[in-house]
């Protein structure tokens, strides 16, 4: 199905506020939230790790997780981390970066953002009313980049796009963004009203 399968990295290294309680370990159909996305992107995934604010945060259900390098810097840290273990471990390249509250994990996407890679670009990124930064391609040459907006105290994802040499993919046709589960309502939503975790 991939012509190339890259690193998946899953950030979850959030407080979940507006949630309540650790929404990756929310149950829909049985499953942790964490864990459903994971296992959707399985097939495009070279390896799966978790970003998480400890190392080892998710091993209990079987997920690989390391420690944020830079908890509480949100989404931007995460992909810090993330770049620095996708050059540590693989090398130079490309990494899919997902939230872990992901509504409807699909791979499907992926490979739809796959499709856009090219050698002069940074990331590859859906992008309808606005860019969706997490569930995102990142090429490690947009490291340095990261490191600045981090260092600057900026850690608006987009902003970083913007400024990087990127693709905005369109979203496919019925789609106006990457559902997330960010409160209880949206849990409800996604579970069909299922109080199951």
């Amino acid at each position: 199905m991939f012509m190339d399968k890259l690193p998946v990295y899953i950030l979850a290294g959030g407080q979940s506020k507006r949630f309540g309680s650790d929404k990756a370990r929310v149950l829909i159909d049985g499953a942790p939230l964490i864990s459903r996305t994971a296992e959707a992107l399985e097939p495009g995934a070279k390896s799966i790790k978790v970003v998480a604010a400890t190392a080892g945060a998710y091993q209990d259900i079987g997920l690989t997780t390391i420690g944020d390098l830079n908890p509480g810097l949100g989404p931007l840290g995460g992909l810090d981390t993330a770049l620095a273990d996708r050059v540590a471990r693989h090398g130079k390249g490309w990494l899919l970066l997902a939230a872990c509250d992901l509504a409807q994990p699909d791979v499907g996407l992926a490979q739809r953002l796959m499709s856009h890679i090219r050698p002069d670009v940074q990331a590859v990124v859906f992008k309808g009313e606005r860019f969706e930064p997490l569930f995102a391609l990142y090429h490690s040459s947009i490291h340095a980049a990261v490191r600045d907006q981090i260092n600057s105290g900026q850690g608006a994802m987009w902003r970083l796009i913007e400024r990087a040499d990127h693709v905005a993919v369109p979203l496919p046709e019925g789609l106006t963004g990457i559902a997330q589960i960010n409160t209880p309502g949206d849990h409800e939503r996604y579970s069909g009203g299922a109080s199951d975790g």
